[in-house]
């Protein structure tokens, strides 16, 4: 087993965990956002959450927090330069496998036993 390679996407899977980081992620994929426009977007999450999250990123060097305050506060958030389309590229692929995964799982015949199994290992 090659020990860096695991401990490099362990270090990735560890940055994406957490209730929404990945909705986050996805939302400054084509552009930046200010929170008010996260908020909107994500209408279940909290914004204290949202800001939460939003300076845990900051302080991981994954997204940028831009004050571009005139007279009005107004700040926004952006996916950092040199990982912009490293992590875009990861998002791609995770939703590529997440829809072939989850349409594989869906075209199998349904047994009570295979649903069972199923939300086993959702759970």
């Amino acid at each position: 087993m090659d020990i860096a390679y695991t401990k490099s996407v362990s270090s990735v899977a560890e940055l994406l965990q957490g209730k929404w980081t990945v909705e986050i992620l996805c939302a400054m994929r084509e552009r930046p956002v200010r929170l008010s426009e996260l908020r909107r977007e994500l209408p279940l999450a909290s914004k204290k959450a949202l800001t939460a999250k939003l300076r845990f990123l900051e302080a991981s060097r994954i997204i940028l927090r831009r004050d571009l305050s005139g007279s009005v506060l107004h700040v926004e958030y952006t996916l950092t330069d040199g990982l912009r389309e490293p992590l875009i590229s990861l998002l791609d692929g995770l939703a590529e496998w997440g829809a072939s995964h989850l349409a594989a799982n869906l075209s199998q015949a349904s047994s009570p036993a295979s649903d069972a199994k199923l939300e086993s290992a959702l759970k």
